[in-house]
Parts: C-alpha cells; sequence; structure tokens
C-alpha cells in the first residue's frame, strides 16, 4: 500500500470552470482508496504552497499529488526535485502543459485513476538560474504580453486563451524590442538578435497542435529554439510551422542542443522569462542546466517510451 499527499490550490484556473475543491478531493481520495492507497487532502492557499510541500518533505509520503496549473507544478517540481518522493499531477491549470507531457488525462476523474495505477518514473529537469523547469522556459516579448493577457483572462478553457493569443501576436511582435543574444555551452556557441527563443528539457516533438508536446524525458539534453525572425509577417509563418509540426523546418530558426547553455542578453542587465506558465524576471546571464533524473514523477512507463526520440 502506498501513502499519497494531495495538496489542491485552491486558486488554480480549473477552479474557475466550476470544479469544487472539497468534492473534487473527496472523489480522488475514494479512487485512490479503492486501489488499496492510503490518501490524505489538504485544500491549500497559493501562498501557502511552498511550506506545504517542505512539510510534506518532512512527512514522507511515497507521493505528493500536485492539484493545480503548471505554476503549481512547477513550485512542486522545484521543493521534490532530487527527493525520492514522486510528483504526481492532477491537472487543474489552464494549459497543464506538464500533466499532458506525461500522459496524464485532463478530465480529472480520468486524471485520478492513471495517478492511482502509474508508477514513479525518474525524468530530466532544466535548472533555470535556480527555477525548476518541466516543460518550457521562454525569453523575449512573449513573456510581457502573456503578464498582460493573464491579467484579463485568468483561467478560462485552454483552446479560447490559445486563440486570443495566436490573433493577437503578430501585432504584439512587431512593437516588441528585439535581445541580443548570444549563448554559450558544450561545444555551442553563437550570437543573434531575437524577439522569441524557447529552450526545452529534451526536444519538442513534430506534432500538429497549438499546445506543444516534447519528447527525450531522460536525454540528458536541453534543446534551444532561437528565432531570428524581424517582422510579423515572418512571425506568424513561424507560428503557423510550429502549429503544424515543422519548427525545425523554419529558416529562421537557430537549434541548439547541450546540456548547460550561459545566455547573455548585450547591455540588458535582465529580462522577463516565462518557466512553465510563470512569469518572473531574472538577471542576464542565464544559466541553463540539465539535472538528469532529477525528478520522480507519476507517469507509465509505455508514456515515457513513447516520448524517446530515439
Amino acid at each position: 500500500m502506498a501513502r499519497f499527499l494531495l495538496l489542491l490550490n485552491r486558486r488554480s484556473g480549473g477552479n474557475d470552470r466550476g470544479t469544487d475543491p472539497r468534492n473534487l478531493c473527496r472523489k480522488v481520495e475514494e479512487i485512490f482508496q479503492a486501489e488499496g492507497h492510503e490518501i490524505e487532502s489538504r485544500l491549500i492557499e497559493p501562498r501557502f504552497l511552498e511550506p506545504a510541500i517542505r512539510q510534506a518533505l518532512a512527512d514522507r509520503p511515497d507521493a505528493v499529488i500536485a492539484a493545480g496549473g503548471d505554476g503549481t507544478v512547477s513550485a512542486a517540481a522545484r521543493q521534490l526535485g532530487g527527493s525520492d518522493i514522486a510528483l504526481g499531477i492532477l491537472p487543474l491549470g489552464t494549459f497543464n502543459l506538464a500533466a499532458r507531457d506525461l500522459g496524464v488525462p485532463l478530465d480529472l476523474e480520468d486524471a485520478a485513476r492513471f495517478l492511482a495505477k502509474a508508477e514513479a518514473h525518474r525524468i530530466d529537469v532544466l535548472d533555470v538560474n535556480g527555477h525548476s523547469c518541466l516543460c518550457t522556459t521562454i525569453i523575449g516579448f512573449y513573456p510581457e504580453f502573456a503578464r498582460a493577457f493573464e491579467k484579463r483572462d485568468h483561467g478560462g478553457y485552454w483552446w479560447r486563451k490559445a486563440l486570443k493569443l495566436v490573433t493577437r501576436l503578430p501585432a504584439t511582435f512587431a512593437r516588441s524590442r528585439a535581445i541580443d543574444l548570444s549563448w554559450q555551452g558544450d561545444d555551442a556557441s553563437g550570437s543573434t538578435r531575437t524577439k522569441f527563443s524557447a529552450f526545452v528539457p529534451g526536444r519538442y516533438a513534430a506534432t500538429t497542435g497549438i499546445v506543444p508536446a516534447r519528447t527525450g524525458f531522460r536525454s540528458g539534453q536541453l534543446t534551444a529554439y532561437i528565432g531570428r525572425q524581424k517582422s510579423a509577417a515572418t512571425a506568424v509563418r513561424a507560428m503557423l510551422d510550429y502549429i503544424f509540426g515543422r519548427q525545425e523546418e523554419n529558416p529562421e530558426l537557430t537549434l541548439v542542443e547541450s546540456p548547460r547553455l550561459e545566455l547573455r542578453g548585450g547591455r540588458r542587465k535582465q529580462c522577463p522569462v516565462m518557466i512553465d506558465g510563470e512569469i518572473t524576471r531574472l538577471p542576464f546571464p542565464l544559466q541553463l542546466e540539465i539535472r538528469p533524473g532529477h525528478l520522480k514523477v507519476l507517469t507509465t512507463a509505455e508514456t515515457l517510451a513513447g516520448a524517446d526520440p530515439s
């Protein structure tokens, strides 16, 4: 019998769609108990999330189920990384990138059943100046654009938000200021002016869709997608290439693979950075490094094997 702790973020975007937190906790408990597990649920305000996870480390459950969006998941990963306590994801956010990557169903009851039967597997984590990234880190115009957008459209359905982002992106891109970016890593160096660059633990899959999918959860490599687009028209082409899984064929994209990179921003001392959907400001140089097998997650061997590019 395994012992689980469910931490549910009361303020996650999914709650804006009518999810009752207490009823959800009861349903998850019923599903886990039916599988023979022991489980305790705690409803957490966002400001108490990290203390709750630190307490979980002291209590030593077999796994912590983080019920929330990608920000909640990233906070849990930062605390649980390097420990023997596994992280499970109950998707309550808008995009739920980490849950999708790990094969967790977006229907909450189906997700609970999946997690109750899943096993713990280790995956790589991308460390960005001390922040844990499971899915993607973005610099350039997009973090500031998304911050303003999120203030008006918190929560809601992912496809509605994605559609609004796509339609408003060209004008915002045209107005944005480029970064004089340079990078240095293991056998990888270069420089360019960029308005949008993404850094991924592993690699983006060549699949069709607005929400990205990843491969290479245990590759020991990060992939940098450094855009050299200068106009709104070329940005739209890059966006369409991405939606149709042709991003690596774009002629104005620089692709870099390395276990670590140091990024400098020319005269800029800092920049807004989006890490798994959460926006912060970090100083240059940005230090990006893959931490192999740093985090245990609840998923299936089949999910990870299917995401292995080899």
